[in-house]
C-alpha cells in the first residue's frame, strides 16, 4: 500500500514577503554574482582592458584562476565558494559578446596545443565594447529585453 501524501499548510503572508517567499530588497545594485567582478562578462571586459587581445581559452583560464583564488579566501572565512562556469557555457557568453559587437577578431592566430584542435583565434575590444556596460553584465537580456 502507498502512504497517503501529507499536505503542508500554505505559508502565511505577513506583508513583508513577496511571491516566492523572498523579502523585497531596496538595493540599487543586483544581488549575488550579478554584482560581482567575477561575472563572466564583467571579468572579460576587465581582462581585455588589461591584456589588449586574447583568445577565449586565455580569458576563461584567467576567470577560473581568479575564482579559485577568491574561493580559497571565502573558505577561510567560512563562506560558501562560488561556482565557476564550465568552458562550454563561457564560450557561449563569448559568442554573444562577438554578436553584440563588444569584441572583434584580430589577425593574430596561434597553433593549438593539440593537433586535433583548431587554431587559436584572438580578439580585442571594440569602441562599443569599451564604452558600454550593460551588455557585459547580461548579453542575452541586452539583445532580447522581451525575455524579462
Amino acid at each position: 500500500m502507498m502512504d497517503p501524501k501529507i499536505k503542508k499548510p500554505p505559508k502565511q503572508n505577513d506583508g513583508n514577503n513577496v511571491k516566492g517567499g523572498r523579502k523585497p530588497s531596496n538595493k540599487s545594485t543586483p544581488w549575488g554574482r550579478a554584482a560581482s567582478d567575477f561575472r563572466p562578462g564583467i571579468f572579460t571586459k576587465k581582462y581585455f582592458m588589461e591584456h589588449g587581445q586574447a583568445c577565449c581559452a586565455d580569458v576563461y583560464l584567467g576567470l577560473s584562476q581568479e575564482i579559485e583564488h577568491l574561493n580559497r579566501e571565502r573558505i577561510e572565512i567560512g563562506e560558501k565558494p562560488l561556482r565557476r562556469p564550465n568552458y562550454s557555457s563561457y564560450s557561449r557568453y563569448f559568442h554573444w559578446f562577438l554578436l553584440l559587437g563588444l569584441i572583434e577578431r584580430t589577425d593574430k592566430r596561434e597553433v593549438a596545443v593539440y593537433s586535433f584542435l583548431k587554431q587559436r583565434v584572438f580578439y580585442r575590444l571594440t569602441k562599443e565594447g569599451k564604452s558600454k556596460i550593460k551588455p557585459w553584465a547580461d548579453p542575452i537580456m541586452a539583445t532580447h529585453p522581451e525575455f524579462r
